[in-house]
């Protein structure tokens, strides 16, 4: 096993089609880099705990808690001291820093951040995860990429499945019930560009129980796409369960 390790670790990186040796280190973003975190990590861990530190950790990516913001100043030098002088691993000082973990914009672990109400503290889904979230949810639903509606839905469905899987801790409903109205319109303005032709928006709008009037008028209309499928007729026409 060790010399497997040792194989992965000296058999370098490909950039651009060209393969680079590696000198030192695991490669950034390897599968196997979070595995020898773990194990080169676990060092650290137990001699923090044993100084009565909590941490928390996954990979490389360590928060240390501490009850003051004095306390939690001698906590980071003192982190940083460790993990270079003991175990020999360079720190990037940008990152390592002492925050609340209540700093909305400031804390983010994982992907996820703290929040507290008068119901106690709760896990929340960072501001930032949230704005990737729907970036890609906007790349998946676009008028242009999207070709036929089926198999555009089906990749939306597979990629929102496993976001929520993995956020699923988290208290979202606010943000999702947001994305999903959002998405759902999104949905209908792909459907209404590839209809094309106004008779053709009129005659599937009548087809789906429009009356004839609000049909013509959404289907003759010359609003752009965003507008036009947020009128009476075509939110008739295209509910959540069609």
């Amino acid at each position: 096993m060790v010399q497997l390790i040792k194989r992965y670790l000296k058999s370098g990186v490909l950039e651009n089609g060209i393969v680079i040796e590696t000198e030192e280190g695991s490669p950034q973003g390897g599968n196997l880099s979070p595995l020898l975190a773990n194990i080169y990590l676990n060092e650290f861990d137990q001699e923090f705990l044993k100084r009565g530190v909590p941490v928390v950790r996954y990979a490389d990516d360590i928060v240390l808690l501490a009850k003051s913001k004095r306390a939690s100043e001698r906590l980071l030098e003192s982190s940083i001291r460790y993990l270079e002088g003991k175990l020999k691993l360079t720190v990037n000082r940008e990152k390592s820093r002492t925050v609340s973990v209540f700093a909305i914009r400031n804390f983010k672990f994982l992907g996820l951040a703290l929040g507290r109400n008068g119901n106690g503290i709760f896990v929340r889904v960072h501001s930032k995860s949230l704005k990737k979230f729907k970036s890609k949810l906007k790349a998946l639903s676009s008028r242009r990429s999207v070709q036929s509606i089926k198999p555009s839905l089906e990749k939306i469905k597979v990629y929102a499945r496993g976001w929520l899987n993995y956020y699923g801790i988290a208290t979202m409903k606010n943000s999702i019930e947001e994305i999903n109205g959002w998405l759902y319109h999104r949905i209908r303005m792909c459907i209404w560009k590839q209809w094309k032709k106004p008779k053709t928006k009129v005659r599937n709008l009548i087809k789906m129980g429009v009356p004839k009037e609000l049909a013509w008028q959404a289907g003759n209309s010359r609003r752009g796409y965003w507008f036009t499928t947020q009128t009476v007729a075509v939110n008739m026409a295209m509910t959540k369960k069609d």
